[in-house]
């Protein structure tokens, strides 16, 4: 998975783990791709491109969701919370997550031009090519955290997020076999430029929410 990194203009100075402000590192980036992929449940978040597309969608929408919420929905429910061998050892992948959320939201917030979805990678014979289904998926399982409130103007959100849902089940995936590899990259290409449209729609629109302690959202 390539992720870019928080823009630099907008890096915080502080260092500390705790600082929930702080771009993950490159190693930190695979340190929360291997938790995710070891979750082991069909419904959770199961990679790091996945939480990417879900949290993207979770601090774009109508209004602001808890952590206490969210953090369901990437364990694939309350039911299946990880058992981690120390409070520690919790604490540090809530972390992680939390600073990923906050850097991908003062992205948007204050430098959207700069913000890219963290898409996967794959090679076909010696032929790269991005892998973009994850992301999009975590994207629309955001989505579905508010989805009448997402929905209220159904023409206008089927318009903002277009392409994102076509990468998310099986009718879409029927259609890319049937296109040519320009109309899909086209297509992928439209991801990006949907994710700023939908966060700065909302933006304009959602009321001011108290940020719950310890975790400012935008």
């Amino acid at each position: 998975c390539s992720c870019r990194n928080f823009p630099r203009e907008l890096r915080i100075e502080a260092r500390s783990m705790e600082d929930p402000f702080q771009p993950l590192e490159d190693w930190e980036y695979d340190e929360l791709d291997s938790f995710l992929l070891g979750l082991g449940h069909d419904e959770a978040v199961l990679s790091l491109s996945e939480f990417d597309g879900f949290i993207t969608a979770v601090v774009s929408g109508p209004e602001m969701i808890l952590p206490s919420e969210w953090l369901q929905v990437v364990w694939g429910g309350a039911d299946n919370a990880p058992v981690l061998e120390s409070p520690e050892a919790f604490n540090r992948i809530c972390n992680l997550m939390f600073r990923h959320l906050n850097s991908t939201a003062a992205t948007l917030m204050e430098a959207p031009s700069r913000y890219e979805p963290c898409f996967m990678e794959s090679e076909v014979e010696g032929k790269k090519h991005l892998v973009v289904d994850d992301w999009c998926i975590g994207y629309m399982k955001g989505v579905m955290m508010r989805l009448e409130l997402w929905y209220a103007d159904e023409h206008k959100m089927v318009e903002l997020l277009a392409p994102i849902p076509i990468f998310t089940n099986h009718e879409g995936w029927q259609l890319m076999d049937q296109l040519a590899d320009r109309h899909i990259e086209y297509l992928q290409g439209e991801i990006e430029p949907a994710a700023r449209a939908a966060h700065a729609y909302w933006l304009a629109r959602r009321e001011a929410f108290p940020a719950p302690e310890g975790c400012s959202l935008h």
